[in-house]
């Protein structure tokens, strides 16, 4: 066995600088807590002022918080709405623009509020028993719909006897007959679905507006303030048939539902024009395979004359918004791991109008973030950059000329912490025409001319992307002196849909070559020790590292995150089993057994010899914790140096908490230190 590793003591490690201090410190787990992001801007009516969500992470509670701020979009009257370590969020401003509707729990459970700006007054308009979702207002203001969840009674079989009074018995069994009996980050699921209500802006009881037993979302008003649409898969066999929502418009006075779409779904974000004589939407037409392009498509306000205007396009659409003109619409994109707005006119052409969104994350460098836009174009957004965190930006598609970015948060920060230097490159396929995109960090006060142990960081997925997002986990990596390198290998989204389409049904296979391409690339460049490589990767990433070790032995350790190992086990295990297996393989795993095994990890076990951790959280219903444990199991059975860690109070979103994102980069650094010692020790012997 080798040395077995230390880890870092995290919990000592001083957050804040003084100003008095010459040398700028380097970027570590503690700083978190002195960060502050922007999320979630939403413009108001006028295109005048913008309400966002500033996030920063309590040391005491370990968790987020999130209190509004509002500013003039020429970065004047810049102030705090609220205060205190309750959330805050779900903005909605009246279409008048005099106030604004919102989510907290300030009242001990999460309600509407609504807030008067004139007056600054706020007050709780809901006695709700469960969180509100998908709030809008009416077109004229009248009325607030939302979704909620409503239990409903559980299943259950047998005449039990209950204890006698005073008795001590053990806890009811729970009984279960949904294919979908728990979910990553929810845990065990309670019964129920969720319903549309409307309420009225004045407060009292909300009304339930559906009943149907299935979930009802992407609630969007008709301009004429008496119909929403929404949609809804109420098909027969609907548990076991995911992905085939519907579009539906229900009459507020009535109750009636219209369906307007009968094709296979599934149709997503069904937003009529303010005409009223268009109803644009997203999805696709289902080949029941694992990466299916969303495009953007528009029909009749009756359901007839649908067709698809993105062809020409070819990236994913993302969030959708009508220009008041019924020409054309706002839509978010990424393209090349980097998030974008643009219009799009009813003819399919597409025009940038601002690129850089991201969100405030604690974790990995994924491409996204939010935007909110008017009907004449003046937008708002979270932008981002490779080396900080988000800020708020504006922008408009008529009148302003460019973008501005209004706040400045985590300047003084930064300019006594230094972080790694982030580099793209690009680098030719050495199996094909594809060319693999990436970025390196370099660590704080990087020497081109020395020489640094260097980790392979691999996305998970497998169909999402990295860009040049400002990523803590990967900054905290690169400050211990490692260059990080992260690429989109095949399978990422944002470059077409050839090169994401490429591996369904094809999970792992030349995306490993991709992986290793970027690898030499950056050993190319003269500055990495080839005897200090290592790896690592969660979820999908955690796929292809145990994939990695399993064909090279390059690498001098490896963490394998969160993994799939074994395709038969996972697809019947894992979240969302009606869905696994029936895009991501053609037949169940007892037809057809062999398709399974030669995808998963498990079957190259026999070939291993990296020292290997595996690391997951215990609550992880995504990639659920057996998978980590027969590859642990399998791994000693072969005799490898290898160790498992249980990430305690986490699902499969590790970095949600603070702590616990710390642990991860903590185990992942310290088993390559204790590793990268080695091989020192192996030179000098």
């Amino acid at each position: 066995m080798r040395q077995t590793f230390s880890l870092i003591l995290f919990f000592s490690v001083v957050g804040t600088t003084t100003h008095a201090q010459v040398e700028p410190k380097n970027f570590f787990y503690m700083d978190i807590f002195d960060l502050q992001m922007v999320a979630n801007p939403q413009i108001s009516p006028d295109g005048e002022r913008v309400i966002y969500e500033k996030h920063q992470f309590d040391v005491m509670t370990d968790k987020r918080i999130s209190n509004l701020w509002i500013i003039d979009v020429d970065g004047s009257n810049h102030q705090a709405l609220t205060s205190g370590k309750q959330n805050a969020g779900s903005v909605q401003w009246h279409p008048d623009g005099n106030r604004f509707l919102y989510v907290t729990s300030e009242e001990g459970s999460a309600q509407l509020f609504v807030y008067w700006l004139e007056s600054g007054r706020q007050a709780s308009i809901t006695n709700l028993s469960r969180s509100p979702g998908q709030v809008q207002w009416s077109p004229d203001g009248s009325q607030i719909v939302f979704t909620m969840f409503v239990p409903e009674a559980p299943s259950s079989i047998g005449n039990i006897p209950t204890p006698p009074k005073g008795a001590t018995w053990e806890e009811s069994a729970r009984y279960i007959d949904n294919a979908v009996y728990r979910y990553d980050g929810r845990g065990y699921l309670e019964e129920g679905h969720q319903q549309i209500f409307v309420v009225s802006p004045e407060g009292g009881a909300p009304n339930q507006l559906t009943e149907f037993p299935t979930n009802h979302s992407n609630v969007s008003w008709a301009p004429d303030g008496q119909h929403v649409l929404f949609t809804a898969n109420v098909s027969e066999n609907r548990e076991m048939d995911p992905n085939n929502e519907q579009i539906y418009s229900l009459e507020l006075s009535t109750g009636e539902r219209t369906a307007l779409t009968n094709n296979r779904g599934p149709h997503n974000q069904p937003k009529m024009s303010p005409n009223g004589e268009l109803i644009a939407f997203t999805g696709y037409e289902d080949q029941f395979v694992g990466y299916q392009q969303t495009e953007l498509y528009i029909m009749n306000a009756d359901g007839s004359q649908e067709r698809v205007i993105s062809e020409s396009i070819d990236l994913d659409i993302g969030a959708i918004h009508w220009d008041d003109n019924s020409e054309g619409l706002y839509v978010g994109y990424t393209e090349k791991g980097v998030a974008k707005i643009g219009h799009v006119e009813l003819n399919g052409t597409l025009e940038a109008l601002a690129t850089h969104l991201g969100s405030p994350t604690l974790g990995r460098p994924y491409a996204g973030g939010s935007f909110s836009v008017t009907g004449r174009g003046d937008f708002a957004f979270s932008s981002v950059t490779a080396q900080r965190p988000t800020q708020l930006s504006v922008g408009s598609h008529k009148g302003r000329s460019s973008v501005n970015t209004l706040t400045s948060y985590n300047d003084e920060f930064f300019s006594a912490t230094q972080v790694g230097e982030v580099n793209e490159f690009w680098v030719l396929s050495s199996v094909d025409d594809f060319e693999v995109h990436g970025w390196i960090i370099t660590p704080p006060n990087f020497d081109p001319s020395g020489s640094y142990p260097l980790i392979l960081e691999i996305h998970g997925g497998p169909y999402s992307a990295y860009g040049p997002q400002f990523s803590p986990e990967l900054q905290f990596m690169a400050s211990q002196g490692y260059v990080v390198v992260y690429t989109n290998p095949r399978g990422s989204t944002s470059y077409g849909e050839d090169f994401a389409a490429y591996i369904n049904g094809n999970y792992p296979s030349e995306d490993h070559n991709d992986l290793m391409d970027a690898v030499d690339y950056v050993v190319h460049q003269g500055y990495i020790d080839t005897d200090r490589l290592f790896i690592t990767g969660g979820s999908g990433g955690g796929v292809l590292t145990a994939w990695a070790i399993g064909k090279t032995d390059r690498f001098r350790a490896a963490v394998v995150a969160k993994p799939v190992i074994n395709w038969y086990s996972f697809v019947l295990n894992a979240d969302n089993v009606p869905l696994f297996s029936k895009y991501w393989f053609t037949k169940k795993p007892w037809e057809d057994p062999d398709q399974y095994l030669k995808l998963s990890p498990i079957s190259l076990v026999g070939n291993v010899t990296t020292p290997t951790m595996l690391l997951t959280g215990e609550q992880d219903y995504r990639t659920p914790m057996s998978e980590t444990e027969q590859y642990y199991g399998a791994l000693k059975l072969q005799g490898v140096e290898s160790a498992m860690v249980r990430i305690q109070g986490s699902s499969h979103g590790i970095a949600a908490k603070p702590s616990n994102l710390f642990r991860k980069v903590a185990y992942i650094t310290g088993w390559f230190d204790a590793h990268s010692q080695d091989a020192h020790s192996g030179q000098e012997d």
